[in-house]
């Protein structure tokens, strides 16, 4: 019975750092403009077209789970029914408490039914708009449930190759679960930004831990796919082997890296050339990063992510272990001062890879070393 107490324990913890973030997203964020921003993507029209018009993997994941979702699960459970458990507009399921007002059209929001029942064709009657409304974000849900879950999976792979206390590891998923938790500001569900999480840790991974490179060609592609920020992962590779082989280049790293390199390259330029070359609209330079030093909610979205531990990090770094010592490196300095640079940073999600690679570990892993040296007390 204490053994299926304790499962059930686990399930239900488990369950609650899946699913959370995706309702603080509804609830705290702008979660209810998803489905209208997927029909833009569908459509082909976005606010600033580079770069998301090139980020076409996670729309096409979400679509394609929609279809499936449709023609499988929506067939034996009617979302007629799901409706009255999961209105994401009822106040009595979610709080939202963002500000929505700038998603309307003359007035209309476009984060209700009622809007699109308005648009939607002669031949469609406003319950079969409603009830595809919802079931969007059935699926929404279900795919950042998913993807979330498969991300601690893959937190929990990274974090024990350098850390050997199971329960500080779970601190660890806890601390990037709180971060994910606390990523809402100014987004929506941001499925490109979670699988380029996904994809740096399970990617990181491999590198770590041997596996053959060529696991890392459907990671790069898939990623570069979905964000340009995968481009790092060649790089990634090529400074970690360089650092474990003593600082000396060989063949098989410089083939696999010009190879994954490559490849990223491609695609990159490639999207452009099969959609069409967008400029970068958005002003960016010297007064993008002061901005972004001196907004106060650039700030507080960082420290509601990553809290105190940039500067710990930094604090521990000399002393860290040299693979993450090289991340921290090869991360931390290309992510904060592209991002910094070209836009401000009010999307905060947007720091949750430099936080799970390079920031979190390193804090983990020096707080059991000094406790397994005898330091009990810890030596701040």
């Amino acid at each position: 019975m204490k053994f299926l107490v304790k499962r059930a324990l686990w399930v239900i913890m488990v369950f609650l750092m899946t699913t959370m973030p995706v309702v603080r997203s509804i609830d705290t964020g702008l979660g209810l403009h998803q489905y209208a921003s997927h029909k833009a993507a569908l459509a082909g029209d976005f606010w600033f077209p580079n770069p998301w018009k090139y980020r076409i993997f996670s729309t096409w994941m979400v679509e394609q789970s929609y279809q499936v979702y449709l023609h499988t699960v929506d067939k034996v459970i009617p979302i007629d029914g799901i409706i009255r458990i999961l209105d994401v507009n009822s106040s009595k399921h979610f709080a939202v408490t963002a500000d929505l007002k700038r998603f309307s059209e003359n007035g209309q929001a476009i984060t209700t039914p009622e809007y699109f029942v308005r648009k939607a064709s002669a031949g469609a009657s406003s319950w079969e708009v409603t009830k595809e409304f919802h079931r969007y974000f059935v699926v929404f849900i279900l795919v950042r449930s998913v993807i979330g879950l498969l991300i601690l999976a893959a937190a929990f792979c990274f974090f024990r190759i350098f850390i050997s206390n199971q329960w500080m590891i779970l601190l660890g998923l806890v601390f990037l679960d709180n971060g994910m938790n606390n990523a809402f500001r100014d987004t929506a569900f941001g499925f490109d930004t979670y699988v380029d999480l996904l994809l740096f840790l399970t990617a990181i991974v491999i590198i770590i831990k041997r596996y053959s490179p060529a696991f890392l060609v459907p990671i790069v592609a898939i990623g570069m796919l979905n964000r340009e920020t995968a481009i790092l992962i060649p790089m990634l590779y090529l400074v970690i082997n360089f650092v474990r082989n003593g600082n000396r280049l060989n063949i098989q790293m410089t083939s696999w890296t010009a190879g994954l390199g490559m490849l990223a390259v491609g695609i990159f330029f490639g999207l452009r050339q099969y959609f069409g070359y967008e400029p970068y609209i958005v002003p960016s330079g010297w007064f993008r990063v002061v901005e972004n030093f001196t907004n106060y909610s650039v700030i507080s979205g960082e420290f509601a992510i990553m809290l105190i531990f940039p500067f710990l990090s930094m604090m521990f770094l000399k002393r860290t272990d040299i693979i993450l010592r090289t991340i921290w490196l090869a991360i931390i300095p290309i992510w904060f001062a592209v991002h910094y640079w070209s836009f401000a940073v009010l999307e905060s999600r947007y720091f949750l890879v430099p936080f799970s690679l390079a920031m979190l570990p390193v804090v983990l892993y020096e707080i059991e070393k000094s406790y397994l040296n005898g330091q009990r007390s810890g030596n701040i």
